[in-house]
C-alpha cells in the first residue's frame, strides 16, 4: 500500500560512478602534460572541444537508446520511468511520460492515474481535468485500482473541496465498495472530512478504520498524530501499540520508528500526570520509560532529529520520585 497523499517523495540517487561520463573525463585527466605553456593552453582549449563533442555524442547515443527502448516498453515499463522521474522531483516530465505511453495504451488505468497525479502536482490542473474525464468515462470503477481512486481524489480535493465534495463522497463509496480491504479510503475519507472544517468527523472515519480492519497502520498513525495535538494521550498509547502491530507487513506503509517515539512520549504525560496527581510512580516504570527512550536513539537512526527532546525528557525523569 502506498501513498500520493502515502507514497512518498524520493530525490534522486548519485549513482554515476562508472558511466560513460566518467571514463571520458578519466581519459582526459590521465593525458600526458606538455611542459611549453603556450601549447598547454592550445591543449585545454582542445580538451574541452574534445569533452563538449564527447558529451554531446554520449547525449544522442542516450536519446538513441531512449527511443530504441521506447519501442519495446509495456504500461509498466512506462509506469515505473514516471515514478522514477517524479522521486526526482520531475513532475511535468513524469506526466509526459505517462501521456508518451497513453498513446500506447490509452486505456491503462495506472497511467491514466498517474497523469492526474503529476499534472495535479506540476499545477497542471487542465491536463488533470482532461484525464480524470477520461478515465470516468472509459474505466468502470470495478477496474479501478487504488492508484485510480486516490489519484482521482486527491486532484479533486485540490481542485476544492467544497465544490467536489459530492464527487469526492462518490468516489470514496466506491472506493469501498470495490477494494473493501484497502484502508486508503478511510484515509482519502479522513482527509475530505477535515478539508470541509469537520475535525472530530475526521477522526472517528480513523477511529473506525481502526475497528474494522487489522492492518490500518496508516490510518493509524494519523489517528495517533491528531489525538497528540489534542492531548488525548492514553488515546495515543493505545492508537500507537495498535499501529506498531498493524505495521507487520511485508513492506511497511508508515514510519514505523516515528511511532514508537510519540508512544514514548504519551506514556511519559501519563507518568507525570501520576506525579502531580499525587499517585504513585513505580521504579519499573520510570527505569522503563528511561530505558525506551534510550532504545529509540540506539535503535532509531531516523528519530535524530528528536535527539533534543528524547535527551531532555529523560533528564527530565531523574527528578521523578520512584517507590
Amino acid at each position: 500500500m502506498n501513498d500520493s497523499i502515502f507514497e512518498g517523495t524520493f530525490l534522486g540517487n548519485d549513482d554515476t560512478a562508472g558511466t560513460p561520463a566518467d571514463n571520458d573525463a578519466e581519459e582526459i585527466i590521465d593525458m600526458p602534460e606538455i611542459d611549453d605553456a603556450s601549447s598547454k593552453d592550445e591543449t585545454s582549449s582542445g580538451n574541452i572541444l574534445e569533452l563538449l563533442s564527447r558529451m554531446r555524442e554520449m547525449m544522442s547515443d542516450s536519446d538513441d537508446e531512449d527511443d530504441a527502448d521506447e519501442s519495446d516498453m509495456d504500461s509498466d515499463d512506462y509506469h515505473n520511468k514516471a515514478v522514477d522521474r517524479a522521486r526526482r522531483g520531475k513532475k511535468r516530465e513524469a506526466a509526459g511520460i505517462c501521456m508518451e505511453g497513453l498513446k500506447k495504451f490509452p486505456r491503462n488505468v495506472d497511467l491514466l492515474a498517474d497523469t492526474i497525479k503529476y499534472s495535479s502536482e506540476a499545477g497542471d490542473m487542465r491536463t488533470a481535468a482532461a484525464h480524470y474525464s477520461i478515465l470516468k468515462e472509459y474505466v468502470p470503477f470495478q477496474r479501478w485500482n487504488w492508484r485510480a481512486f486516490t489519484f482521482s481524489f486527491d486532484y479533486l480535493l485540490k481542485k476544492d473541496p467544497i465544490a467536489n465534495e459530492d464527487e469526492c463522497r462518490h468516489i470514496i463509496a466506491h472506493y469501498k465498495k470495490y477494494l473493501p480491504y484497502e484502508e486508503k479510503a478511510s484515509m482519502a475519507e479522513s482527509e475530505l472530512e477535515e478539508a470541509l472544517g469537520n475535525a472530530e468527523s475526521s477522526m472517528n472515519v480513523l477511529k473506525e478504520a481502526i475497528r474494522t480492519y487489522a492492518n490500518a497502520s496508516q490510518c493509524a498513525l494519523r489517528l495517533a498524530d491528531m489525538q497528540m495535538d489534542r492531548g488525548l494521550f492514553a488515546d495515543v498509547l493505545a492508537t500507537a501499540n495498535y499501529g506498531i502491530a498493524a505495521s507487520a507487513e511485508v513492506q511497511p506503509t508508515i514510519n514505523v520508528p516515528y511511532l514508537y517515539y510519540i508512544r514514548a512520549l504519551a506514556k511519559d504525560y501519563l507518568l507525570h500526570k501520576k506525579e502531580y496527581s499525587g499517585e504513585p510512580v513505580t521504579k519499573d516504570e520510570l527505569e522503563g520509560l528511561k530505558e525506551e527512550y534510550a532504545l529509540l536513539l540506539s535503535e532509531f537512526p531516523e528519530l535524530m532529529r528528536h535527539a533534543h527532546t528524547i535527551k531532555m525528557r529523560t533528564k527530565m525523569l531523574k527528578f521523578v520520585k520512584a517507590e
